[in-house]
């Protein structure tokens, strides 16, 4: 009789051990966009520094994601003071999209698109009006950090 609970008890914590394994293998839904990356948008007179964080996808499909962004210029003249902020961004045909809009309610869509193994091209595009300095959208290439 021991030797049947001690044959139950070794092939159930077996079924234990390969559900937590299995469970814990998430190589298949894994982004390659997840991590940091880091670079520099080039606006012409100034550049600034970014570095963007990308989280791994929860239940929605979505990724949590970290803009910071450097000292930069404007091109009146005025300075930016660096910062970052939290938004979620979507994956969708092998390239991550995610936005936010300015205070002046003005919308900012990145785009990330997968260039070699540890860089992407990056576009920051600028919806709205824009100043006279300003262009509708500016790339980069960002190293994985």
């Amino acid at each position: 009789m021991n030797r049947k609970a001690i044959v139950l008890a070794v092939i159930i914590a077996a079924m234990s051990t390969a559900g937590v394994a299995g469970s814990a293998d998430n190589s298949a839904s894994t982004s390659y966009f997840e991590g940091g990356w880091i670079g520099e948008w080039n606006f012409g007179a100034t550049r600034q520094d970014v570095t963007i964080t990308i989280g791994e996808k929860n239940q929605k499909g979505a990724h949590k994601t970290t803009y910071a962004y450097g000292w930069g210029k404007s091109g009146t003249g005025g300075g930016t003071a660096p910062g970052s902020f939290d938004v979620y961004g979507m994956e969708r045909d092998g390239v991550f999209t995610f936005w936010w809009k300015t205070k002046e309610g003005k919308k900012r869509t990145v785009t990330l698109e997968k260039q070699k193994e540890d860089a992407v091209k990056a576009r920051l595009e600028l919806e709205g009006s824009l100043e006279q300095y300003q262009r509708p959208y500016y790339d980069a290439i960002l190293k994985r950090k």
